[in-house]
């Protein structure tokens, strides 16, 4: 009797050794490091108004575009250490769409931006002039919020003609890395 449950003590330490060391494997080659540190970071993204605003449909200069109506978008630190993020403009198509499925996507390089952070334009110039598609990169400390304005317009040097009948519509994403 006393050899059985040796037997079954033995079986269920094994057992309990597999699982264990099956999950620590797990988490540290096929867990993705970008999944565990979103959880610290809050994001607000407005999914409804990643199109140029109508009225930056035609060439405007810098000061002009302030008036246009922005993309916002909004960063929280939830966590208790600072976190990286990168801020990503991506290029997309509305294909099921009909107001949209007839026209165009402008090409960056007839289209500007301006991007505030909590009020204060930080950056500014062509789209072409961003590079891998990142925006900004940040540092936000614990329990901070960064919140973000994004205006993309026309060029004041785009053609004449070249804008006309065309749209642009982006995705703003959010990559976080914990440092």
């Amino acid at each position: 009797m006393k050899r059985f449950l040796l037997l079954v003590l033995a079986g269920i330490a094994l057992f309990a050794f597999i699982l264990i060391t099956s999950l620590m494997w797990y988490r540290l080659f096929y867990n993705d490091s970008a999944i565990t540190s979103v959880s610290s970071i809050d994001i607000y993204l407005d999914d409804e108004n990643n199109t140029i605003d109508e009225s930056g449909l035609i060439p405007l200069d810098a000061n002009t575009a302030k008036s246009l109506t922005p993309y916002e978008f909004k960063v929280t630190n939830t966590s208790d250490s600072d976190t990286t993020y990168n801020v990503l403009l991506e290029d997309s198509i509305i294909s099921d769409d009909t107001n949209y499925s007839n026209k165009e996507l402008l090409s960056r390089s007839q289209l500007e931006y301006q991007l505030s952070l909590n009020g204060e334009v930080i950056k500014q110039g062509m789209l072409t002039d961003i590079k891998n598609n990142i925006l900004d990169t940040r540092v936000i400390n614990p329990d901070k919020v960064n919140n973000y304005k994004l205006r993309i317009y026309v060029s004041e040097s785009a053609q004449i003609t070249e804008w006309q009948n065309k749209y642009y519509h982006f995705n703003v994403k959010i990559q976080t890395e914990d440092i």
